[in-house]
């Protein structure tokens, strides 16, 4: 399941409050019939000077446990926002470099095929642009979903 390496990635923030480097997330979204609320806002830079996106996690109740997040039931959404222009494998060595720095190589195994599946996923869109939407929803129903600027991939 691809979504599995997503919520290790927004962890470590506690919310409070849904704003951050002026992009502003819902408290509460419904993904696949089900309110959940948003858990943690991140900002993602790169060489720790430019500023890449805001991550949103959404869960059904939150928690600052990577491990309970990851198995928590439910829908489950990673909204991300971009403050810059970015090709696609700008993106995805920024997403890449993220899931090594906060994943066990065990971890990383057990999700390398969801994980080349998202980053096919993502070459096929190509590059973002400032201010695109990228949303990862997993859906109980359904499995994962990627949704640009409203658009289903």
């Amino acid at each position: 399941m691809v979504f599995r390496i997503l919520p290790l990635l927004a962890l470590s923030l506690a919310v409070s409050a849904a704003d951050l480097e002026g992009v502003k997330l819902d408290d509460r979204v419904r993904v696949d019939g089900q309110e959940i609320q948003l858990n943690g806002i991140a900002l993602r830079t790169r060489f720790a000077v430019f500023k890449v996106y805001v991550a949103g996690l959404y869960l059904t109740e939150k928690t600052s446990s990577g491990p309970a997040a990851v198995e928590s039931g439910g829908a489950k959404r990673m909204a991300l926002v971009m403050l810059r222009d970015v090709s696609a494998d700008q993106f995805i060595e920024s997403f890449d470099v993220a899931l090594r720095n906060n994943n066990s190589e065990a971890q990383l195994a057990e999700v390398n095929a969801q994980k080349d599946d998202l980053f096919a996923r993502i070459r096929t869109i190509g590059g973002a642009r400032t201010g695109t939407q990228i949303l990862l929803d997993y859906l109980p129903s359904a499995g994962t979903t990627l949704v640009v600027d409203g658009v289903d991939t």
